[in-house]
């Protein structure tokens, strides 16, 4: 009755049989557009980390948090706490406030309401009222960073990826350790990732500038 009552299953009231609800379909749909996703995300991914040898991850957001759908790791890898299946907080994450940053404002509430944005290293910010400016930055200047909010040691960059309706379906991110990063390699991994993440958005359809 619970699978009924949330549309997983339909009751047909002739012959009492039960069918895959509206809700299933929805989600297999969801889970088949995910796999599409990394399907034609993942030769940009691998080039990304060619070019630049950082991890590089593809996340989506699922309920209320950043889903890791895909991850390329480069030969210096890092000891990072992600793989591919696992979840991370929207808040302190580049991946999550790119994620966030394009909802809208009613969308973004809904997921942030009564959730209490916990605190990870010293620099998460943990203030909503802040989170709203920083995802005000976030779409002013197409792409977020994470610095060591999430991870000490770690900075991450990370940037939309739209479909060809324009959304945000997902967000594309490059990681690295502080130690490899000064203000130089920062401008080319930004610049390299915004680069990859407009030819997954127009590889999906998507025609106009991120």
């Amino acid at each position: 009755d619970t699978l009924k009552h949330w549309g997983y299953v339909e009751q047909d009231p002739h012959t009492q049989k039960y069918r895959l609800g509206l809700k299933l379909l929805e989600l297999g749909m969801a889970k088949l557009h995910q796999m599409d996703l990394v399907k034609e995300a993942t030769p940009y991914l691998k080039e990304l980390v060619n070019q630049c040898n950082e991890t590089v991850h593809l996340g989506v957001l699922e309920e209320g948090e950043v889903l890791y759908l895909a991850k390329e790791e480069s030969s210096q890898t890092i000891r990072m706490i992600s793989y591919v299946g696992k979840r991370a907080p929207l808040h302190c994450t580049a991946l999550g406030k790119v994620l966030l940053a394009y909802l809208s404002e009613e969308e973004r509430k809904k997921i942030l309401e009564g959730k209490v944005l916990p605190y990870l290293t010293e620099n998460t910010i943990t203030d909503k009222k802040e989170l709203e400016k920083e995802l005000g930055k976030v779409r002013e200047q197409g792409f977020a960073l994470d610095r060591e909010e999430n991870e000490k040691d770690v900075r991450c960059v990370a940037a939309p990826i739209r479909n060809y309706q324009g959304e945000v379906i997902a967000a594309l991110s490059i990681s690295s350790p502080i130690f490899r990063i000064d203000r130089n390699a920062q401008n080319n991994l930004k610049e390299a990732l915004l680069e990859t993440s407009e030819k997954i958005s127009k590889r999906l359809g998507y025609n106009g500038k991120l």
